[in-house]
């Protein structure tokens, strides 16, 4: 039994080290699930608002309150507290390649307020009007129309390397639906 003692008494504290070596790699570990998570939780939430958008201005066409429509299928969309991290929402017409054409894009930016009201609490800088889109089906290609959000998401605990914010850069494109003649 003295013998089994002995060798005990070296190893006092051990455990204790071997702790001290291993939790900053758990905590690390753990840290970065949480901020992935929470990344990868805002990066499909964005996603999925775009496609809803995208949805929204391929069927809704040629009427004159299309963008706000669009708009706001993407505001009903998001869980609440994501429109303040919403840097803008632009509406776009794409070539048959996807890319965006600059020059026919439509900014939304939210000021404040009721984000559902269109004309008061939004920042519009307008390109592309809606009544001008190719929505008939004839001598020339219906339009494609693109949804691209760009939100910032800001890092939760700050712990190192997860300091700051970056940007979430979502981009959805959808040929524009037929209009249907009675």
């Amino acid at each position: 039994m003295r013998s089994l003692r002995g060798r005990n008494r070296h190893q006092d504290g051990a455990t204790l080290v071997e702790f001290a070596l291993v939790m900053p790699l758990i905590m690390l570990l753990f840290v970065g699930i949480m901020e992935f998570g929470m990344s990868f939780y805002d990066f499909l939430t964005v996603e999925q608002a775009a496609r809803e958008g995208v949805r929204t201005g391929a069927f809704v066409g040629t009427a004159p309150d299309a963008d706000c429509q669009i708009v706001t299928s993407i505001v009903n969309f998001l869980p609440n507290g994501f429109l303040d991290r919403i840097d803008h929402i632009e509406i776009y017409e794409a070539t048959s390649d996807g890319d965006q054409i600059a020059s026919l894009t439509n900014t939304w930016q939210y000021k404040n307020g009721d984000p559902l009201d269109c004309a008061l609490n939004w920042i519009v800088v307008e390109q592309w009007p809606s009544t001008t889109r190719q929505t008939a089906a004839g001598s020339q290609p219906l339009d494609i129309i693109g949804i691209r959000i760009q939100m910032t998401h800001n890092w939760i605990t700050g712990f190192p390397p997860f300091t700051g914010s970056y940007l979430i850069d979502e981009s959805t494109i959808l040929r524009m639906e037929p209009e249907m003649f009675g």
